[in-house]
């Protein structure tokens, strides 16, 4: 019998140990950036008398972070961390007297302030207002940087327009450098500074403000702004800008993700990744953590950041902070490596912090394991980039390397994020042979095909990528493409005969990311590009071109080097015979973003569609809410109108214009349209 027994038992231990590490690899897939957080590092002994506070966040180390222990004078927020040459810790926050309300201390008595310390954790302390001669020193949603030319940098906004403060020294004084500039891009403008759409604008008086701001400064010497919306801009003239809006939200449609009630998102670049927290306010002060390789497109959820009810402030004794409110997250990094966060904390409900109460806010800073994060990150990436590269297009995509290759090439794709991903080696498909990565369908007929073109600068060889129609799948054979190269910009070019040179008919310069569309018509290929996508399209040219009946049309990539491979993404990719639209709607329409006084514009519509649609007009009044006559005209299915719209009556200099156009099928009423879009147009002075 105690044979038996100890046979069981030893087959028990032999399955457990089998089942040992599958039990270790599934923890670490559901790891999320919330497991990284550490203890507290102790920076006084933890205090339970003459501190204010609810009972959950008693007893606490009041030399952590930034607060007012006494709460005689201050409630403080927002705050980010910057390291000066010397090793001291720079605070750049705001703060309000304890005598207003939390809504009404934010709102009215905010004033952008500076702390140090000797140690990253705390104590920090309060050397009072930074820029007392400018407005009194108001400020809000307050952060600090450093400058790619070395200087200091203090942001503030949400209660003032987005200003920058600058300094040669992180003690000041600091100087107003200047006010943001934004530029929409196609893009709706309330995604970056408020308008006359949000209510909580209007009500606060904050139309005009920018609000959530956090800077970094990019790998690649330009400067990201991340704000509320959480869309990246980008300016490539300095930390005033003007920033172009080149994404959506980067949550939108992001699976696992709420879609509404996300703000204060934070955004840093680490681990070859850019990164944003965002908090989702709706939800119980939870907040998530995304990553791009590029920090414009293909954000990708890793999970959550942060839940109020999960620990995440506790000691090494194992006494726990419980926090009510927990918001405004920023991230400090030092070589290249997350080493804490830093949070905005209430005791209680923002409600219910009173004036002159026991209730305050403070500015913690959470130690973070820098180190173990950066491998379970570039883990998960890794596996993810080796799935993709082994995962082929959806059909009937088919790929191939045509002429010459010293190396071949690989076409892969992210289901994800709806994104080819193309390796490739080559030339400059100048000459009379190409050599390149060809991704394709054949096609007969008329044909039209669009693409965005990722940003390039994830690969470490240059590459030259665009959308191409070709006649066969002979090195030497004719073609028509338009491309973007990093250094070079868009061309136009074309081979018009087998086996003749190749010529460039027209390039500009401009940097990937970027829209590139083909129409063909006959023998007549035409080129146009977007940087949106919002139904503005720029023609580049066209030229004509005799294809067989049967030809190729697709995403061409090339690094221009025989030895070096480059990497190419193409994002939402749409080919298909024209009349037979993967979607119906408005292709394209030229109406523009100012419009003159007597209210008659003259645009043009093209619109693509297996059914009969009605285009309608309209502008709106954005202050006074007053609606323009509307222009309907029918479209017998596919076709480029030239149109005029007529407002009906003269249209006020002063003020602005909401312009609407959609597509909605005969005999319905424009409720039911099936395509829509709208932008806000000024009016000529």
């Amino acid at each position: 019998m105690s044979r038996v027994i100890s046979i069981l038992v030893l087959t028990v231990l032999f399955f457990q140990c089998q089942r040992e590490p599958e039990k270790e690899i599934v923890q670490e897939k559901t790891r999320t950036l919330i497991d990284f957080f550490l203890p507290f590092e102790k920076q006084a002994p933890l205090v339970t008398e003459g501190i204010w506070g609810d009972a959950a966040v008693i007893p606490r180390d009041t030399a952590n972070g930034l607060e007012d222990a006494t709460l005689k004078n201050w409630c403080y927020w927002d705050g980010k961390v910057v390291k000066d040459d010397s090793g001291k810790y720079h605070m750049y926050a705001s703060r309000w007297s304890q005598g207003f309300h939390h809504g009404q201390g934010w709102t009215k008595d905010s004033r952008g302030v500076h702390a140090v310390s000797d140690n990253l954790y705390g104590p920090y302390k309060d050397l009072g207002l930074t820029w007392p001669k400018w407005k009194e020193g108001k400020g809000h949603n307050v952060i600090g940087l450093r400058m790619h030319d070395g200087r200091y940098a203090i942001v503030t906004s949400e209660v003032v327009p987005g200003q920058v403060f600058v300094s040669d020294n992180p003690y000041g004084p600091f100087e107003l450098l200047g006010e943001f500039k934004i530029n929409p891009n196609g893009y709706y403008p309330g995604w970056g500074r408020y308008n006359e759409l949000d209510d909580g604008a209007l009500r606060g008086k904050g139309v005009g403000n920018l609000a959530n701001v956090m800077i970094i400064l990019r790998p690649d010497g330009r400067y990201m702004m991340i704000a509320r919306h959480c869309v990246t801009m980008i300016s490539d003239d300095g930390i005033l800008g003007p920033y172009k809006m080149l994404s959506d939200k980067a949550w939108l449609g992001v699976k696992g993700l709420p879609q509404f009630k996300m703000e204060d998102p934070t955004v840093w670049y680490s681990d070859s990744l850019y990164h944003i927290v965002v908090n989702h306010y709706g939800g119980g002060d939870t907040t998530y953590h995304l990553t791009s390789e590029d920090g414009i497109h293909n954000w990708k959820s890793r999970g959550k950041a942060f839940e109020r009810h999960t620990g995440v402030f506790r000691h090494k004794d194992g006494t726990i902070e419980k926090w009510f409110t927990v918001q405004r997250p920023t991230v400090y990094t030092e070589e290249g490596k997350v080493k804490a966060f830093n949070f905005s904390v209430i005791d209680v409900h923002k409600g219910q912090d009173g004036a002159n109460d026991e209730n305050g806010s403070k500015i913690i800073v959470v130690p973070f394991d820098g180190e173990g994060f950066s491998k379970h990150i570039k883990s998960i990436v890794n596996k993810e980039n080796k799935q993709s590269d082994a995962t082929l297009p959806p059909k009937p995509w088919q790929s191939i390397d045509i002429g010459s290759i010293a190396k071949k090439g690989n076409t892969g794709f992210d289901d994800i994020v709806n994104t080819i991903r193309v390796k490739s080696t080559g030339n400059n498909l100048e000459g009379k042979n190409d050599a390149f990565r060809f991704v394709y369908q054949e096609k007969t007929g008329d044909i039209s095909a669009k693409v965005m073109v990722l940003s390039q600068d994830i690969s470490n060889v240059s590459a030259k990528s665009g959308l191409m129609i070709r006649n066969s799948l002979k090195e030497d054979a004719p073609f028509v493409m338009i491309s973007i190269d990093e250094k070079e910009g868009i061309k136009l070019e074309q081979r018009s005969k087998d086996g003749v040179d190749s010529e460039v008919i027209k390039s500009l310069k401009i940097e990937a990311p970027y829209w590139l569309r083909l129409e063909k018509k006959n023998h007549t290929v035409t080129s146009y590009i977007s940087s949106s996508n919002r139904l503005n399209w720029t023609k580049v040219g066209e030229v004509n071109i005799d294809l067989n009946e049967t030809f190729y049309v697709g995403m061409a990539s090339t690094s221009k080097n025989e030895s070096a491979t480059s990497l190419a993404r193409f994002k939402d990719i749409d080919v298909h015979n024209y009349g037979e639209p993967l979607s119906d709607g408005i292709v394209s329409h030229t109406f523009p973003d100012t419009i003159p006084a007597s209210g008659v514009i003259d645009f043009e519509v093209e619109l693509e569609s297996v059914k009969t649609l009605d285009v309608w007009v309209e502008i709106e009044n954005v202050q006074t809410h007053e609606k323009h006559k509307v222009l309907r005209k029918r479209f017998w299915k596919n076709g480029t109108k030239k149109l005029t719209y007529d407002a009906g009556s003269k249209l006020d200099p002063n003020a602005t214009y909401w312009f609407v156009i959609k597509a909605v099928p005969m005999h319905f009423h424009d409720s039911e349209h099936i395509h829509a879009s709208f932008k806000k147009v000024f009016v000529e002075q």
